[in-house]
C-alpha cells in the first residue's frame, strides 16, 4: 500500500470522526472498506485512540442518547447496539448509570405518536397500538402503563 492511499484512508477516518462518534470495531469496518489492509486499519484505530478521537465509552453514551432522542425502548436499543458495534456491556452499564425510567419513555413515545387519537380503544386499534410500542423496543408492562397514563388525561 503507497504512502499516498495511506494519507487518503488516515485523513478519511479523521473526517468521520470530526461527523461522530465511532466505535473502534465500526470505524475499521469502514476503513477497511475503503481498501486499507488489515494491518494497517489496525495501527490507524490504535493511533486514533492514542489520540483520544475514538473512546468506545463516549461513542457508548452518543449512540444512547440518539436511540432515547428517537424514543425506542431498551429491547430496541440493546438490538440496533450489537448492528453498530457497541460493546454490550459497556451499554448496559452506562444504561445503569443514567438511571433510565424505560416507563416516562414509553409514555412520551406514546403520546407522541397517539397524543390527540381516539382515547376509547377497541380491541384491534389497541392490538395495532401495542405492536406499534413492541417494535419500538417497549415491553408490554411498559406499553401498559404508557395506555393507562394517556387513559387518564
Amino acid at each position: 500500500m503507497e504512502d499516498k492511499d495511506k494519507q487518503k484512508i488516515k485523513n478519511y477516518a479523521i473526517w468521520l470522526l470530526s461527523r461522530q462518534e465511532y466505535s473502534r470495531k465500526l470505524l475499521s469496518d469502514k476503513i477497511l472498506l475503503k481498501g486499507a489492509s488489515t494491518t494497517y486499519a489496525e495501527e490507524l484505530i490504535e493511533w486514533l485512540s492514542e489520540l483520544g478521537y475514538i473512546d468506545d465509552a463516549r461513542h457508548c453514551e452518543s449512540f444512547l442518547n440518539r436511540q432515547l432522542a428517537k424514543g425506542l425502548g431498551e429491547k430496541r436499543v440493546l438490538m440496533e447496539a450489537t448492528k453498530k458495534g457497541v460493546e454490550r456491556t459497556l451499554l448496559l452499564q452506562t444504561i445503569e448509570e443514567k438511571e433510565i425510567d424505560w416507563y416516562a419513555i414509553a409514555q412520551q413515545t406514546y403520546d407522541k405518536k397517539y397524543g390527540y387519537a381516539n382515547k376509547d380503544l377497541d380491541y384491534q386499534e389497541r392490538s395495532k397500538r401495542v405492536r406499534y410500542m413492541m417494535y419500538r423496543g417497549f415491553s408490554y408492562d411498559q406499553i401498559d402503563f404508557a395506555i393507562q397514563a394517556q387513559d387518564e388525561n
